[in-house]
């Protein structure tokens, strides 16, 4: 027995020795690598290329190659060198942007359309023909520039050269210029669109052109009986359709009008009489009109988009046997979702088909979902959470671990460069077999990368892991903001897990920034209300201050639209002027209805989102247990929001 405890006390003291050292050599490792990347700043390259020939090995290795030759492109052998090995498709695309910059600024064509792998946009798409034209592949870039000429913007700076040739050539026609002025003209651009109009040649098209500038500057101009003459017929129906269109955005009641006048000129083709009265039927829908029903009736040829705003327009009536009807024109796929399924049980329910209903109610309430749990609180049964949590082998995460993109991530992480390895799981996460998205979201769930484990068991398809799914976290803050504002933390937890998945450094298309996409503008008013110090749109980027700004943004939508939860989610996402645009109602309605006849499909799926994780996190965090229709409070009609 002592002999076996000596045994054992010398493993654990080699295992001991053993990480002391190899922290040790670690902390050197990363010394040099810092070393070196000092050298790169420095432009030491003889002090870089010692230190470099020491960490070959590392797996970082890669990214400071990557760093010198950003520094070094004219090396052109080396450049290609690295690119060939692809070692990392994400810093091979970064490197070949910045070499094609290199080469373009210094004119080496033959290199750069070599090396070009396709354009992304125009610009790049103009530095590619302009190259291929400096190539002496004059012909062929010019008759690729056709495709680029024709574009209802203003193209970059970079295109001048290019384009000035393609003018000077016999390949723009005045079918090309008539082409993309009526672009312009469909993208709003009065400008270019006035730059094309003269350059045309034929007095006929600039009385077309002439015409169309005006339609542009006001769409009234259409009601005027003389304004089409002199227009060519098929411009006239051109017209007279995108006048339509924009009349029903801005004066409906008037474009209805105007188009039971013109729909029966015979210049206008079927297709187009099609178009403008879809437009107009959509329209109706959008603002609650109980004439938008009769006009879906009027179509003759359906989409999955009019049959979807068929029902939500009978569901406008609330008229029950024409919902019925409507629900009937669905496509068997189409009546498959969830949220067929639930009006489809309510229709049955309000058209005494009791039986029917239940049977759809009693299957749906089995599902996670908004719809399934509406279902749920109509059958009296309990939420279905359905938590099965993924269960990874120990062994299944070493070998993961220990895969070279893994290690790439680990190193990056080891040295806080916390953007390069979010990065970089991004390019490689998409190489990943679904055995090993699962096991990389439970190593980002331990790393706590939220957003990354959501987002890996989403592609695997797993979703029943709920607290891989529905983190909890940042606890103290969203807890401490929440009782200050007097709001369910749950809801606070479900405004993150919609808006960033609990990124905090979560940056959106349109500006939102953090944990609970605050605008900065709307940052901005609130430090001042608030009497917080702001700098800059960076301080949203901060958990304490997201927190603080976007649960108080959320208490002033719940005060401003008086206690009704679903209203103030709807603001909380589109804003408050949106949803009282949308509250200009001639009834009362149900919020279920209310939810569903939202005009903007992200709002709509919004709200429904926000509710449900909502519930799943009360459940989750075992605080108060409220039902959905706790959140389904009737909406008054002609009440002051």
């Amino acid at each position: 027995m002592v002999n076996s405890m000596k045994k054992i006390m010398l493993i654990l003291l080699f295992f001991i020795g053993y990480s002391e050292c190899y922290a040790i050599e670690s902390a050197k490792v990363y010394k040099k690598f810092l070393q070196a990347e000092e050298a790169i700043h420095s432009q030491d390259d003889d002090k870089f290329l010692a230190l470099s020939t020491e960490l070959v090995d590392y797996p970082l290795y890669f990214y400071l190659e990557y760093q010198w030759l950003v520094g070094n492109l004219k090396n052109t052998q080396k450049v290609e060198n690295f690119l060939k090995e692809d070692v990392s498709s994400l810093y091979s695309r970064k490197l070949r942007q910045k070499w094609l910059n290199y080469l373009y600024e210094n004119k080496h064509w033959s290199l750069y359309v070599e090396h070009d792998r396709g354009a992304r946009n125009k610009q790049l798409e103009c530095r590619y023909q302009w190259a291929r034209y400096q190539s002496r592949k004059k012909e062929e870039a010019l008759e690729a520039t056709k495709n680029i000429w024709l574009t209802g913007v203003s193209l970059p700076k970079d295109c001048d050269s290019l384009l000035n040739k393609f003018k000077q050539s016999s390949l723009l026609t005045q079918e090309l210029i008539w082409g993309r002025f009526k672009l312009a003209i469909y993208a709003g651009e009065s400008r270019l669109a006035g730059f094309l109009q003269r350059r045309m040649t034929d007095a006929h098209t600039q009385e077309d052109a002439r015409k169309w500038q005006l339609l542009l500057k006001d769409n009234g101009l259409i009601l005027k009986s003389n304004f089409l003459k002199n227009t060519s017929p098929s411009e006239q129906a051109d017209m007279l359709v995108y006048a339509m269109s924009h009349m029903a955005a801005k004066n409906l009641s008037s474009a209805m009008k105007v188009w039971g006048q013109q729909k029966k000129r015979k210049v206008l083709s079927k297709e187009q009489v099609r178009e403008v009265d879809r437009s107009i039927a959509l329209r109706l829908a959008y603002v609650k009109s109980e004439r938008a029903y009769e006009y879906f009736q009027q179509l003759t040829i359906s989409d999955e988009v009019t049959r979807a705003w068929e029902v939500r327009a009978a569901l406008v009536k609330g008229d029950w046997v024409l919902v019925q009807g409507a629900l009937d024109k669905l496509s068997k796929d189409e009546i498959k979702l969830d949220r067929w399924k639930y009006w489809q049980a309510k229709t049955y329910l309000y058209t005494n088909h009791y039986e029917k209903a239940l049977e759809i109610f009693n299957h749906l309430a089995k599902e996670r979902s908004y719809y399934g749990f509406l279902a749920a609180d109509y059958v009296l049964k309990d939420y279905t959470l359905s938590h099965q949590p993924i269960n990874v082998d120990e062994k299944e995460i070493s070998a993961l671990l220990g895969t070279k993109s893994l290690a790439i991530i680990t190193e990056f992480r080891a040295m806080q460069r916390n953007l390069q390895a979010k990065q970089y799981w991004a390019e490689v996460i998409g190489e990943f077999s679904k055995p090993e998205l699962v096991v990389a979201a439970k190593i980002a769930e331990r790393w706590q990368w939220h957003k990354q484990a959501i987002l890996a068991v989403a592609k695997a398809q797993e979703w029943n892991d709920i607290n891989l799914r529905f983190p909890v976290d940042f606890v103290k803050k969203i807890e401490e903001n929440a009782r200050l504002q007097g709001v369910s933390s749950a809801f606070i937890y479900g405004l993150v897990r919609r808006e960033s998945m609990f990124d905090e450094l979560a940056k959106s298309p349109v500006g939102a920034l953090g944990l609970m996409q605050v605008m900065p503008k709307t940052g901005k008013q609130i430090a001042q209300q608030i009497g917080v110090p702001w700098k800059s749109k960076i301080d949203l980027l901060q958990v304490s201050t997201n927190i603080k700004f976007g649960t108080y943004y959320y208490k002033q939508m719940i005060d401003k639209f008086s206690g009704h939860l679903a209203l103030a989610i709807a603001a909380y996402n589109a804003g408050p002027t949106g949803v009282k645009r949308w509250l200009k109602i001639d009834r009362n309605y149900a919020t279920d209805v209310w939810i569903e006849t939202i005009p903007y499909k992200e709002t709509r799926e919004y709200v429904a989102a926000v509710l449900t994780y909502t519930l799943i996190y009360q459940r989750r965090i075992g605080r108060e247990k409220n039902l959905m229709i706790d959140f389904m409070n009737e909406i008054e009609a002609n009440r002051q929001w």
